[in-house]
């Protein structure tokens, strides 16, 4: 991220202190931000910066899906290789196309220029190598009996390589068409040719990622094996060093798999014929006959598609791929000096000691300097195509060739007039308030930069958005213009008249979200009282979606199944709460209370930052009340903007006052005695009771209906056989606030009492 300037910082937030307390800033300054964006004619460096882009034109699109293959003559003439009709087109110095050679083989996967200035094929599957004369004849040069044949490159001497699949050998074939092996690498595929200064050649295979030197004499050394499955690319410069592309599949196992899907004709259905290149003897087989791929293809490089529909192509489906860029210095120390774990990278070229190269991710085309004082790498265009498969330089220009569809683009040395930068779409969670866009840059004589804004309440921009508001020209903040909307978008739009270029460091733009009320989720008032109907509706305020207001009681409260041995202790009311608040803001909380039979609330306690309140119930009379909380975001906001919610919970009550119990008839006979008491509460239902005879233990007393639920019980007590004499028997009954009231029977035996001992 790079500094910020304070003084602006401190003018914005001054700008937005005067109508809230906290305005939000959205910036865009890295890499990684502004590459979340959309570029058209726009560079970015890695350091953050934004420059008008090399002029990027597509010169030839030749109605095909896939641009395989690319080289050029002394005469400049540019050759392009396609999938899967198997044409190659030539293009003149003026950019006039006309197509040379069209083969059974549907892939052409190579193309190179020999010394006899004819132009050599390499064609997939079942592959043949064309020669194309200057004059125009073709003919089948050699013919090595191999599924695939993946590159081609000429020695000093006039011989030709032949990288191939999927044995994974690489031929030599001198200037008469003779063959022969000249390695055999046991791999599957050698993907890429290429020579050193030295006269060695380079190569790199799959499935085990492996780069090797190879000297005339066919003996092989290995410079470097990645932890990816395929060496797709490898060039050298005129100082030995070696940079290789090297991709992967997802988790970097197997090949990084492209399956292309064709348009469906009118009429009919869609058909696949997937070309799957797996290890196999059988060199005979069918290329083109449809297949399900394996599940792990651990020898397949990146080509396998489906074959294409002469119309336009459908997109195709990618997973994540892996990738990275690879240097070995001549002393074969190596260094990844990219990488990516979802883009992969194909195509390279070198250009006045810097590195181009090109990715799957929307056809983007990397210049890298891997100076030893630190890289420096910028994102030179974007050709908006799903994959740049190959690049070239000539004559000073960068040509990148294209899939899905195929094209041809031409990337100059000098940037283009116009260029254009959108920013992501931006949510700011509500509806929002727009402050000043700003930014820091550098407009030379000749360029200028405008910027401009949109905004909407749909994710994506689409026709309910407004219009591009702008231009603003003020970098030290010109105020927003578009309307008040959850999403906002920016672009800047960047012109030159001349060789140079403006350039844009960062973007800040602020906003103000819209203060929402709070949200009260639930209230809970929890007492040793009788429990009311959490459905029982509240009065005085709307009760909002997905709000809950319960009236909960103790731990041992009514319709609990369990029985306390011995008297409860008395339980305070306690009131608690959810609540939060759109915005994030601090909440402030007021708890108001009132019985029934009143008509005013009064206020038990505010300025309340914690969401709980506990109040001793013997404060309060008996009888029934609601309380009401209050919830408010006035701390973090100006008095007018502050907001407030308030719910009321249901009645609930308070029971200071125990039960009364007493005894309705005692009755002694033979068998034992047996004794009938009433308890009743004035307010709350009874909970539980219990028996003792003569001040012994207490035991559990069961109600006579069966249970212990009303506030009036009855209760039979039943003791057998007791001494002559007088004897107490004691009832205590509990109501659930905890309250428990005491009556006793006296019982006369009759009998000549034991003496006592």
């Amino acid at each position: 991220m790079k500094p910020w300037n304070v003084l602006l910082i401190a003018l914005l937030s001054l700008s937005g202190s005067l109508q809230a307390v906290e305005t939000a800033f959205w910036q865009v300054a890295s890499f990684e931000e502004f590459l979340q964006g959309d570029l058209t004619g726009v560079s970015l460096s890695k350091e953050g910066e934004l420059t008008l882009a090399p002029e990027t034109t597509a010169v030839f699109t030749p109605e095909e899906a896939l641009a395989l293959s690319i080289a050029a003559d002394r005469e400049g003439n540019i050759y392009l290789g396609t999938g899967h009709q198997g044409k190659v087109f030539r293009l003149d110095k003026n950019l006039k196309s006309s197509m040379i050679l069209k083969t059974q083989e549907p892939d052409i996967f190579a193309i190179t220029v020999g010394p006899d200035g004819a132009i050599y094929v390499g064609s997939s599957p079942e592959g043949k190598v064309y020669r194309v004369a200057p004059d125009g004849k073709t003919r089948v040069f050699y013919e090595p009996r191999v599924k695939y044949i993946w590159a081609l490159a000429f020695d000093s001497q006039g011989r030709l390589y032949v990288g191939t699949g999927d044995k994974g050998q690489i031929l030599r074939v001198d200037p008469d068409g003779k063959g022969e092996l000249f390695f055999d690498s046991k791999q599957t595929h050698i993907m890429c040719l290429t020579f050193d200064p030295q006269g060695n050649l380079l190569a790199g295979s799959v499935p085990n990622g492996l780069i090797y030197r190879i000297n005339p004499q066919g003996r092989a050394f290995v410079l470097y094996q990645s932890s990816l499955p395929e060496i797709h690319d490898i060039i050298a410069d005129s100082e030995g060093r070696i940079y290789a592309a090297t991709l992967g599949g997802t988790g970097g196992k197997g090949t990084h798999e492209l399956f292309m899907a064709p348009t469906t004709p009118a009429g009919g259905p869609a058909t696949v014929t997937t070309i799957t290149v797996t290890a196999s003897d059988e060199a005979s087989s069918s290329s083109q006959k449809p297949q399900v791929p394996p599940a792990e293809v651990q020898a397949a490089p990146s080509f396998n598609r489906t074959t294409p529909s002469t119309l336009s192509p459908a997109p195709y489906q990618m997973g994540q791929g892996k990738g990275s860029l690879v240097e070995i210095l001549p002393d074969n120390s190596t260094e990844t000096i990219w990488s990516s774990n979802n883009e992969s990278i194909f195509g390279l070229a070198l250009r006045n000691n810097r590195v181009m190269f090109s990715t799957d991710s929307g056809g983007r085309i990397f210049e890298l300097d891997p100076a030893r004082d630190g890289q420096r790498m910028t994102l030179l265009t974007e050709t908006r195509e799903t994959l740049a498969t190959r690049l070239l330089l000539e004559r000073g220009n960068l040509y990148a060739a294209t899939s899905n569809v195929a094209k041809l683009f031409r990337i100059e040395s000098s940037p283009g007039r116009e260029g254009t930068y959108e920013s992501p779409v931006k949510d700011t969670k509500f509806i929002s308030q727009w402050g000043v866009i700003a930014w820091r840059g550098k407009t030379p004589p000749g360029t200028t930069q405008d910027f401009f804004t949109r905004s909407g309440n749909s994710d994506k921009p689409d026709k309910t958005w407004s219009e591009w508001a702008g231009p603003y020209r003020d970098p030290n903040g010109s105020p927003i213009l578009s309307p008040a909307a959850r999403y906002i978008q920016w672009k800047a739009v960047f012109k030159t008249t001349g060789s140079a270029t403006p350039v844009l460091d960062d973007v800040t733009l602020t906003y103000l979200n819209q203060n929402l009320p709070p949200q009260i989720r639930s209230l809970n008032v929890s007492t040793a009282g009788e429990r009311t109907s959490p459905t029982g509706s509240s009065t005085g305020s709307g009760i909002p979606s997905g709000t809950t207001i319960t009236v909960g009681t103790s731990p041992l409260g009514y319709g609990t199944s369990a029985t306390p041995s011995g008297p409860p202790a008395k339980t305070p009311v306690t009131f608690s709460w959810q609540a939060d608040d759109p915005n994030g803001d601090q909440l402030v909380y007021s708890l108001y209370l009132k019985a029934t039979d009143e008509q005013e609330w009064h206020l038990l306690k505010d300025k309340l930052h914690q969401t709980n309140y506990t109040l001793e119930a013997n404060i309060l009379p008996d009888g029934k009340y609601e309380a009401k909380l209050v919830a408010s975001d006035e701390e973090a906001n100006p008095p007018s903007k502050a907001r407030r919610a308030e719910l009321e919970s249901p009645p609930f009550w308070i029971d200071n006052t125990p039960p009364a119990v007493r005894v309705l008839r005692q009755t002694v006979a033979d068998e034992g005695v047996e004794v009938r008491f009433q308890a009743e509460d004035s307010t709350s239902p009874l909970r539980s009771a219990e028996f003792s005879v003569d001040g012994k233990d207490w035991r559990d007393a069961s109600a006579d209906d069966g249970i212990v639920d009303s506030r009036r019980e009855s209760f039979t007590v039943r003791i057998p056989r007791l001494d002559p004499g007088e004897h107490i028997v004691a009832l205590r009954a509990f109501d659930t606030s905890g309250n428990g009231g005491v009556g006793k029977a006296v019982v006369q035996i009759p009998g000549t009492p034991s003496p006592a001992r």
